[in-house]
């Protein structure tokens, strides 16, 4: 049977997500939890890695397994042995045909900027920039994203991979001096959330152009994006599936 999770966690003290030796990861000690659950190895798949100190507000995984349980004992039994840092939001059964990276159709990020003084008790969730930045300007450039592009100078890739990616939605939002810019794409290569970020910082700082920003977007990676956002503020906020 093949079960469906939404899981939230702080990523600030997680070498991300993807299960590494002898590093704390998010995969890795949910497995630990499933396997005592399971009484053997279980392999988690999620929709996604998110990188070192990124957070998951609603990251999704699936993972397969001979036990019936209830799904609502499925969400207790987990979080029973789950760190504080990590919670399960919900856990259903569904579809063998169901993956959490395959079957997914779009994903939201969302991150975080302070242009206030600097706050220790923020400095894990949102970036500390500590500048005042031109938000118009930034909203304005924002716009050369929207739409399919090859996103190869805004990601780090291989030469194998499709850095083609189309972004639905690029919002920027300024409240009581924290920037939050939204982002909804179909998909989102390594560092790409980071990246476009970072850039349109530079925009908002007047250190560089907008133009700057579509040059080498239309590079298609020969001209690579240098800025990219420190991790702290980035949240992978939502993961979007057809109705299951």
């Amino acid at each position: 049977m093949r079960v469906k999770c939404i899981v939230s966690y702080d990523g600030s003290q997680f070498h991300g997500f993807q299960i590494q030796n002898h590093q704390r990861t998010v995969q890795g000690e949910i497995q630990k939890a499933l396997k005592k659950i399971n009484e053997e190895d279980v392999i988690i798949h999620a929709s996604g890695r998110t990188d070192a100190k990124v957070h998951g507000v609603h990251q999704v995984f699936h993972f397969d397994t001979k036990k019936e349980l209830p799904e609502e004992q499925w969400k207790r039994a987990i979080n029973h042995f789950m760190p504080n840092d990590i919670y399960i939001i919900e856990a259903k059964y569904v579809d063998e045909e169901f993956h959490s990276r395959y079957s997914a159709v779009k994903k939201e990020y969302k991150y975080y900027l302070s242009m206030n003084e600097y706050n220790p008790f923020q400095t894990d969730y949102i970036y500390q920039y500590g500048r005042v930045l031109d938000i118009e300007q930034m909203k304005d450039a924002a716009k050369i994203f929207l739409g399919e592009h090859d996103f190869a100078s805004y990601c780090s890739y291989d030469q194998y991979g499709n850095t083609i990616r189309t972004l639905y939605t690029l919002n920027i939002e300024e409240k009581n001096g924290i920037v939050t810019f939204q982002l909804i794409g179909n998909g989102f290569r390594r560092y790409m959330v980071r990246h476009i970020v970072g850039g349109l910082i530079q925009v908002g700082a007047k250190r560089i152009s907008k133009e700057k920003l579509k040059e080498m977007l239309d590079s298609c990676g020969e001209k690579k994006c240098l800025f990219k956002a420190k991790p702290q503020g980035l949240y992978l906020q939502e993961v979007f599936y057809e109705k299951i």
